[in-house]
């Protein structure tokens, strides 16, 4: 197992009156440094989410890392390469990359000494474009039993959806250059971030590798008035696709929300860790 370089710094106090409180941690993935928040459940051995969010997302989105460690999960989170407080240049090849680095930085003696941890705990879980790369890492990874993704979707789907629409290609370029740094929060290494996902879809693709999920569990969400990552175009295609797959434990979740899940955040928290812990 590779080394990895992890600075641990002094417990921040985010949450007043709240002993669920993180440190936060630096780690190196591609020659970058990476910002990642450790939140403790001070229980030895429990499981520990690794979550990952979208482009827009930095931190503990929903105060998930804040719920589930009062709950006897730990969270790890971070920023992927390029994006909020972590260096180095975004790209899907190098998002890929993180997890990895994070992964190796979870079983680490460092992390596993001072949290606990128990490396057959370890659970994938992210939101947006963070789920969706969630689910590759899980596929890629025969370690893993199990993953979570919030309107994940499939960026093979939006791949596809690009190809035969050039209006809706141009409209996610356009996004893109929009929250580009130093205006946005995000620091692409291509000028055009859709140009990676055309040239190297498939590799980029669930429904295609689907089958390298057999075996494993996986908790799939969508939200009823999500306009982007939709029920029609993501997570129903995802899911019928997923349900096909040989030995899979498949759950799924719809909720009366759109793409933030700000209205029904408690019940994604309470629902998230109850399928950790009861499996």
């Amino acid at each position: 197992m590779k080394k990895a370089a992890i600075l641990v710094f002094s417990l921040l106090s985010v949450y007043a009156n709240s002993r669920w409180q993180h440190d936060t941690l630096k780690f190196s993935s591609g020659g970058s440094t990476l910002t990642g928040y450790f939140f403790d459940s001070h229980r030895p051995g429990s499981p520990t989410l690794l979550f990952t969010q979208g482009f827009m997302d930095s931190g503990d989105v929903w105060g998930i890392g804040k719920t589930l460690s009062a709950n006897g999960i730990n969270v790890f989170t971070f920023d992927f390469r390029g994006c909020h407080k972590s260096g180095g240049l975004q790209s899907l090849a190098n998002s890929q990359e993180d997890l990895d680095a994070a992964l190796i930085t979870l079983k680490s003696k460092e992390l596993i000494n001072r949290y606990g941890i128990d490396t057959h705990k370890i659970v994938l879980g992210g939101y947006s474009y963070g789920g969706h790369m969630s689910v590759l890492c899980c596929i890629r990874h025969p370690e893993v039993k199990r993953v979570v993704s919030i309107s994940g979707g499939d960026l093979g789907i939006l791949a596809n959806s690009m190809a035969a629409n050039s209006e809706l290609k141009k409209k996610y370029t356009a996004f893109f250059q929009s929250i580009q740094k130093p205006a946005g929060p995000v620091d692409f290494l291509f000028d055009d971030p859709v140009r990676e996902l055309m040239e190297q879809h498939v590799r980029f693709d669930l429904c295609r590798q689907a089958h390298r999920l057999a075996g494993k569990d996986v908790f799939l969400t969508g939200g009823m008035d999500d306009l982007t990552v939709s029920l029609e175009e993501h997570i129903i295609p995802v899911y019928r696709r997923f349900s096909k797959i040989e030995n899979i434990k498949l759950t799924c979740k719809i909720y009366s929300c759109d793409h933030s899940y700000r209205n029904v955040s408690t019940e994604l928290m309470n629902d998230i860790a109850i399928w950790i812990r009861d499996r």
